[in-house]
């Protein structure tokens, strides 16, 4: 007797493979968590990072124009009561470390994106034998790099501030009218600032694998995004919930691991011991920045695995989003459509 076909078609989806393998080059890979951390200053590559900071700073960034514009008085509080109380030549001296501090991070952050992306395209195996190699052509294409996280960067802001005025005028005025066009101008941005981002993550990957100028790079990027948007959307979605879960999951490790200095504390308050309660709070704060410092990292190489296992899959043209598979189980068309 023949089985039916189940309306759920069983060909297998491009993440099941993708996401797998990305966790187990990620995992396998701990010395790519350094470059990961640094990679997250300008770009984590990960979907729900950019749905969670850009409605942060849309929403904060709405109220300053109505109510002032905060940074400004940050700003002059900083100065007032920092810069102002040293002499001239000094704090134009901590100003200068500190834009060189900032600066060299950044150019490192541009170095660890192409050494991560660079070093998990050309692995075999899970074995990643480019890591050195990674770390020069990741330096010598900074300039192009650096230019491209600029260009997304502002490109970004504008579309941020672009929603904030109409948050602006909504805030200070109650009309259903201007909430009706702050939403709608919410949604479209909140997809272009969407697009611009996974179309930096296409591009790094066109200029590290691909050898594509920075013209070039855009220009692909755009192409595989409209041709494989739903794909994109699909992997998106599942790569946000998925960094939800494993946020969730390394929570309760954390929880679970600082029981030890919970058990200190309670005893530095029930003896009265200040020594024994600086112990257990040196204890758990420390546990707080290596958990965060790992999870980072991991977290970051483990998002920037995903998309450059997805673009060399775009590469090899077998990829079919999961609604056409659907479409195409229940039609029974099963064939490329001929013209």
């Amino acid at each position: 007797m023949l089985k039916r076909k189940s309306i759920i078609p069983h060909d297998r989806p491009v993440y099941r493979e993708v996401i797998p393998q990305a966790l187990k080059i990620s995992w396998r890979n701990p010395l790519l968590w350094i470059f990961g951390i640094f990679a997250a200053v300008l770009n984590t590559g990960g979907s729900l990072d950019v749905i969670w900071k850009f409605w942060d700073s849309v929403r904060t960034q709405g109220s300053d124009l109505f109510i002032g514009d905060l940074a400004v008085n940050i700003w002059q509080t900083a100065f007032m009561g920092g810069f102002s109380a040293l002499p001239f030549m000094q704090a134009l001296l901590a100003l200068v470390v500190l834009t060189v501090i900032l600066l060299a991070v950044g150019a490192f952050s541009c170095v660890s994106q192409g050494v991560i992306i660079y070093s998990i395209g050309n692995h075999k195996d899970g074995k990643l034998d480019h890591l050195k190699k990674g770390l020069t052509v990741a330096a010598r294409a900074l300039i192009p790099v650096a230019v491209l996280n600029i260009l997304i960067l502002v490109s970004v802001w504008l579309v941020r501030f672009l929603i904030s005025l109409p948050l602006a005028i909504a805030l200070g005025q109650e009309s259903y009218l201007f909430t009706a066009v702050y939403l709608v101008s919410f949604i479209v941005f909140f997809v272009a600032a969407m697009i611009l981002s996974i179309m930096q993550i296409y591009a790094l990957n066109a200029m590290f694998l691909q050898g594509a100028t920075l013209a070039q790079a855009f220009k692909r990027a755009w192409v595989v995004l409209k041709d494989h948007w739903l794909v994109t959307l699909e992997t998106a979605l599942i790569q946000a919930t998925l960094m939800m879960v494993l946020a969730i999951a390394a929570f309760i490790a954390i929880l679970i691991l600082s029981f030890p200095s919970g058990v200190l504390y309670v005893l530095a308050f029930m003896l009265n011991s200040l020594p024994l309660f600086y112990i257990s709070f040196g204890i758990f704060i420390g546990l707080i920045i290596i958990s965060l410092t790992v999870l980072t990292g991991f977290l970051v190489t483990f998002q920037y695995a995903i998309w450059t296992l997805m673009f060399r899959k775009f590469g090899e043209g077998g990829v079919v989003p999961k609604i056409h598979r659907l479409f195409r189980s229940l039609t029974k068309r099963t064939g490329v459509p001929q013209s």
